[in-house]
């Protein structure tokens, strides 16, 4: 049996982790205000996610709490860190929203960290049917469902 964890989950919507004091966070919420989906934006700069939350997260990506931080925003070198512990880590995101320079999606079972805006667009799983088809080589392109959870838009005959 699975172990539950204590952020909520579901397949049919998206959670993204951001802090506004960042350009990738910044951006990447862009790109879900233009999209026609659930989705939650939690905003670190604004509400606390929890230090549980915080090493599920962690756990999730199967990295430890101190790779979800941004090491170019601390003043520190890397010998000043290398004996932080998990909670030392969490204190710093807790106190410095913009360590988490790289957004969090979660949708589903699935966790990814952002490192580019356009890279949310993968956990809508946006629809490609057809575009890897050419009319050059005179075929007609396949725009069929492949399985039902597609969002196809129906065309009138």
């Amino acid at each position: 049996m699975k172990d539950m964890g204590i952020i909520a989950r579901s397949k049919h919507l998206l959670t993204l982790i951001y802090s506004s004091n960042t350009r990738v966070g910044r951006h990447t919420l862009s790109y879900l205000t233009a999209i026609d989906e659930k989705y939650l934006a939690i905003d670190i700069a604004k509400t606390k996610v929890s230090d549980t939350q915080w090493a599920e997260i962690a756990q999730t990506l199967g990295v430890k709490v101190g790779d979800l931080v941004d090491k170019r925003e601390l003043d520190l070198s890397a010998e000043n860190t290398a004996e932080f512990s998990s909670n030392d880590w969490i204190k710093i995101i807790q106190k410095n929203d913009s360590v988490i320079s790289r957004p969090i999606a979660i949708k589903g079972q699935r966790t990814k960290q952002i490192d580019n805006p356009p890279e949310i667009l993968e956990f809508f799983q946006v629809d490609s049917a057809g575009l890897e088809q050419s009319p050059s080589n005179d075929a007609e392109p396949d725009i069929e469902r492949t399985d039902e959870d597609e969002t196809f838009i129906e065309k009138d005959e």
